[in-house]
């Protein structure tokens, strides 16, 4: 028994809300490979892949939400749109020796037959076609695209320096968030000093003033940010910040050490009030969010 195929012309439809997490790329991808499926554009799928990967990518690491994926099928053309509410496009002209994630733009130049950025409400839509019948782009293209990448390459990948985006923070509750880490680091740097602190806590004050000196630009650059937007009366915020690859473990580190040091502080061992819990929460948020940007 054959295979039921698509009436001619036909036009189908699927759309998948994304949220700004690694996980939307492998549920991107595997939306798509259910919608084309049986069709003429099976041949084309890793080509469609690829560049969905990348679309993907830029709008959890750059958008803002709402984010979602459509997959329009008709007869000779498969689209794929990704659209998100930040209005800024990326270009070509934004690529620099450490903006690896903005050179998916060419990767999806090379495997797509047509793409573009439009604007759309106060947001943006990045799509690409593909077409049925036209051959598949060859593994060789992409293979030298991505070759001619790494003979860029001129440091260490761990020094490379990632730019982070977190999107939509509470303006309020992040400002507060961050005074009373300063409050508990300042308390801590009297108990790692004092001779009559027991020795557990000299340990504990010692490992979280070392965990947030390794990251304080990055903690700078955030506080700044927050407190222009305070200035503003703003509500939310969408903070940027750079972060070398190899400090990774530095961010990890602070947050376990936060944490551990917010046990102090409930079981009454530091002077200072236990953070309120959505203080710690959000604080939690935006650092899980800074790991997951840089992939670890």
């Amino acid at each position: 028994m054959s295979a039921a195929r698509e009436p001619k012309g036909y036009v189908r439809t699927q759309r998948l809300p994304l949220e700004p997490l690694p996980e939307s790329v492998p549920a991107a991808r595997d939306l798509l490979r259910q919608a084309v499926a049986g069709t003429a554009f099976d041949a084309r799928v890793e080509d469609a892949e690829l560049a969905l990967s990348e679309m993907v990518t830029n709008a959890v690491l750059h958008g803002r939400e709402p984010i979602a994926l459509t997959v329009t099928l008709t007869e000779q053309v498969l689209r794929v749109e990704v659209t998100d509410a930040n209005p800024v496009s990326p270009s070509f002209s934004m690529l620099d020796q450490t903006a690896v994630t903005g050179r998916g733009l060419l990767l999806i130049s090379a495997v797509a037959d047509r793409w573009g950025v439009d604007p759309v409400g106060t947001g943006k839509v990045v799509w690409i076609e593909v077409l049925a019948g036209q051959d598949a782009q060859t593994d060789l293209d992409v293979d030298a695209l991505l070759a001619s990448w790494g003979d860029e390459l001129t440091q260490d990948p761990a020094d490379e320096c990632v730019r982070i985006v977190l999107t939509d923070l509470d303006v309020r509750l992040v400002a507060r968030a961050e005074a009373h880490v300063e409050a508990l680091l300042r308390e801590l740097a009297l108990v790692a000093t004092a001779g009559t602190a027991p020795a557990a806590q000299r340990r504990i004050a010692g490992n979280v003033l070392a965990a947030a000196a390794a990251v304080d630009p990055v903690r700078a650059e955030l506080r700044h940010q927050v407190a222009v937007a305070v200035s503003r009366h703003e509500s939310r915020v969408d903070v940027s910040v750079s972060v070398r690859r190899a400090d990774a473990e530095g961010v990890r580190d602070l947050a376990h050490a936060l944490d551990e040091a917010d046990r102090l502080s409930r079981t009454g061992q530091l002077l200072l009030a236990p953070a309120p819990l959505e203080l710690s929460d959000v604080r939690r948020t935006y650092l899980r969010r800074m790991l997951a940007q840089l992939g670890s």
